[in-house]
């Protein structure tokens, strides 16, 4: 838990506000950190050099059965390389085997590298706006990557009864 307040305490205001949409103290708080670790589906932490330079989770969306919720934050030297959507890819992966059928992306209407990311990797997405967020809705399936990465690890952080709670 230590290595990921680290990683968020260090992002920018402007990041912090993308990825959770509100306002995060510095430490974040545990219980904001439990739930990114402990997600009702699983998450992933990426590393370099034994610093966490990423974190990527999905979760099942209330409400709606089926629907998995797929979040990522990267730390801000480490974006725009292509680590968000690789993690993303494995968060997918995971949450299709669990049984997902429909993605779920909430993104700040301001949010302009990652409302490109979703549309160019999941064209066929409706989106639908919540006064400041858009929320996307699409089928569920793997992204397209464009490089492979190197120098990153990365670990599953949890791993809950997913696919019992699909249905």
């Amino acid at each position: 838990m230590d290595a990921l307040a680290l990683m968020l305490t260090g992002l920018s205001d402007l990041s912090l506000y993308f990825r959770f949409h509100a306002g995060v103290g510095r430490p974040p708080r545990p219980a904001l950190l439990l739930r990114m670790l402990c997600p009702s589906g699983a998450s992933w932490i990426a590393t370099r050099d034994d610093t966490v330079v990423g974190h990527a989770m999905w979760a099942w969306a209330v409400g709606s059965p089926g629907t998995a919720e797929l979040a990522a934050v990267i730390s801000d030297p480490e974006q725009r390389r292509g680590l968000g959507v690789r993690m993303l890819a494995i968060a997918a992966a995971d949450a299709i085997a669990a049984g997902a059928t429909h993605f779920l992306f909430v993104v700040s209407a301001a949010n302009d590298a990652s409302l490109r990311m979703v549309r160019r990797r999941w064209p066929d997405a409706t989106v639908e706006r919540d006064g400041g967020l858009l929320v996307f809705r699409a089928a569920a399936r793997v992204p397209a990557q464009d490089n492979p990465l190197k120098n990153f690890l990365m670990s599953s952080t949890s791993r809950s009864g997913a696919s019992s709670a699909a249905k």
